[in-house]
């Protein structure tokens, strides 16, 4: 088991390291790292800080782990990101045990391996943003549970409640909406046996810290006003206009779990055993909570992909012994499959003709386009198949993820140099050390510029200090709310406008 997992935890750093070492924050990592630092800054342990105010958007659980990281190893990129990276290596360590017994080595192995080497995965997991550790506590909890009731083992059980709390801990309510398919098929087919046994653990972890917190720290129903916002209450904001963006969604939320997905046709074919096995109410609880998820995103307003990023844990878990047993298969490649393949080749050999056209795609692109216009010539058993599927992100990672990760300071999104230039210019007009803040900041550049104004996020008051960052916005003018400061600076970004405005008047 010990050789086993130091096998993992290589692999997964060889398939996430291009993406991994990346030297800039983007998306909402960048907001999620400012958090965490600010309650490092200020030792709030209990309470998230954003610009020295609380925040409620998600509980702290990710957030210490930030913090720890920041503590023991640093704060640069990589240390960091740590957290997301052991959110790939622990579910695949567990999810290959778990199928190890039932199963076999096969199914184990595949299971772990198809989890490090899934696309999103390998694309989406090394940062330091929120999901890959919801996901992989969310993936790690549905699969304990699913595992201990078809077994009746109460101590499978058990974990998995202390799992869910953990998960609750670090996204809230979102949890439910992947654990509800589970719970009915659990219902339907073994009528919530165990049910204490999962249920008193979720509770006791999620109490450990709401009960303090509520009781010294904040007020709960403030807080829960805000939190509920943040999260289920965002199905107040559903549109019609939504409604016409659902197949799209649909597509996306199919590619997700793709290309292990693609299995599910290989474990459907031909007539099934109607009973209901302990193996197969296993993949049917982790199977149904991933689809009854994706129909209850349905009417969240934007469903953006990593809400579902989840189903990659599940969908891998659920399908890994078809695939192992597609991969024992003797024979040649099926019909299907070579059509696949064939497919990919030609858009290999599309892409390696067009790529030199496109100067954004970069010349690793053609290697990655070389691999796959071959495959359909190198694969010639179900075997080869299970391997090429495995295989190919680890060639678009380091192709692909490794170039745009070395060239990140090229592309638009880019934030260090803009941090850097902000420090300079607030250096020398004398603002660093009497700096606040009005609006929301653009994290990522923040954190490039080493400041650390205090304000607040919502514009409902002028900070105090002498000089106020400001991203310009259409929404209430900062000349407006505040007419006794005048704009020094001013920055316009390729996706963001700074402005630098210093009072000259009393405050109002």
């Amino acid at each position: 088991m010990l050789m086993r997992a130091i096998v993992l935890l290589l692999a997964t750093v060889v398939v996430t390291w291009p993406q991994w070492l990346r030297a800039d924050w983007d998306g909402t990592e960048g907001r999620r790292v400012q958090i965490a630092l600010e309650m490092l800054r200020h030792d709030s342990w209990m309470v998230p800080l954003l610009y020295g105010e609380p925040t409620w958007a998600k509980p702290p659980f990710y957030y210490w782990l930030l913090m720890l990281c920041a503590k023991w190893f640093g704060t640069g990129f990589v240390s960091l990101r740590l957290p997301s990276i052991l959110a790939v290596f622990l579910p695949a360590w567990v999810g290959g045990e778990l199928l190890r017994r039932p199963f076999g080595s096969t199914a184990g192995w595949l299971c772990a391996l198809g989890i490090i080497t899934s696309p999103l995965v390998v694309f989406m997991w090394p940062t330091a943003e929120i999901d890959p550790v919801f996901s992989a506590l969310t993936g790690m909890s549905l699969w304990l549970l699913a595992t201990g009731v078809a077994r009746e083992r109460r101590l499978l059980v058990l974990w998995s409640g202390v799992t869910a709390g953990l998960a609750f801990l670090t996204k809230g309510p979102p949890f439910f909406l992947f654990a509800i398919g589970a719970y009915l098929v659990w219902y339907r087919h073994r009528r919530m046996r165990f049910l204490l046994w999962h249920l008193l653990p979720l509770m006791l972890v999620v109490l450990a810290y709401f009960v303090p917190l509520w009781l010294w720290f904040v007020d709960p129903n403030e807080m829960l006003r805000i939190a509920n916002e943040e999260s289920l209450g965002r199905v107040s904001q559903f549109e019609w206009q939504h409604v016409l963006e659902i197949p799209e969604y649909w597509l996306r939320a199919l590619l997700i779990v793709m290309p292990f997905a693609a299995w599910c046709f290989w474990e459907w074919r031909g007539a099934r055993d109607a009973r209901m096995s302990g193996d197969d109410l296993t993949l049917r609880m982790c199977s149904g909570a991933a689809v009854l998820a994706v129909l209850l995103f349905t009417f969240f307003p934007g469903r953006p992909t990593r809400y579902l990023l989840p189903n990659v844990m599940l969908f891998v878990f659920a399908v890994s012994p078809a695939v192992a047993h597609f991969y024992r298969h003797r024979g040649p490649v099926p019909g299907f499959a070579r059509a696949v393949l064939g497919v990919f080749g030609v858009l290999g050999a599309a892409a390696m003709i067009a790529i030199p056209f496109v100067p954004r795609a970069g010349d690793a692109a053609v290697g990655a386009a070389l691999v796959a216009a071959v495959l359909p010539f190198l694969v010639r058993t179900p075997r080869h198949v299970v391997l090429a599927a495995l295989l190919m992100p680890i060639v678009a990672s380091w192709t692909v993820g490794l170039e745009r990760s070395l060239r990140w300071h090229e592309l638009r999104r880019a934030r260090v140099a803009l941090g850097r230039l902000l420090r300079r210019e607030c250096d020398a007009l004398g603002a660093s050390a009497d700096l606040g803040s009005y609006g929301h900041i653009d994290s990522p550049i923040l954190l490039a510029s080493g400041l650390w104004p205090e304000g607040d996020e919502m514009r409902r008051r002028v900070p105090p200090e002498r000089w106020v960052l400001h991203e310009d916005t259409a929404w209430r003018p900062f000349a407006e709310a505040a007419p006794e400061h005048v704009m020094r600076w001013r920055m316009n970004t390729p996706f963001k406008t700074l402005t630098l405005h210093e009072r000259v008047g009393p405050p109002k």
